[in-house]
């Protein structure tokens, strides 16, 4: 067993229902519930950015035209960026 770390959290009341439940119905403790919890949250998330990382890898391999033969193409964008916070301040629309 890998060593527990104590976390202290506020749930609603609803929540506290539904999951001493929860916990009830299936056989566990309610701290199993939500570890469980949190580690399938937390999946979901790294399979989402992977999901995300693989989609944005596939574009870019398959750039074409102007772009594609590009090895500056951070650099480029980075001065644009810059160009892009200089006008929205000089408009008055930039977040502070």
């Amino acid at each position: 067993m890998n060593k527990m770390v104590r976390k202290q959290i506020f749930i609603t009341t609803e929540q506290n229902k539904r999951l001493k439940a929860r916990a009830a119905a299936i056989g566990v403790s309610e701290a199993e519930l939500i570890r469980a919890g949190i580690d399938l949250r937390l999946q979901e998330q790294g399979e989402k950015q992977k999901a995300w990382s693989d989609t944005v890898a596939e574009t870019v391999a398959n750039l074409s035209g102007a772009w594609a033969e590009r090895d500056d193409l951070d650099e480029t964008l980075r001065r644009h960026r810059k160009g892009w916070k200089r006008r929205l301040r000089r408009l008055g629309l930039a977040q502070e």
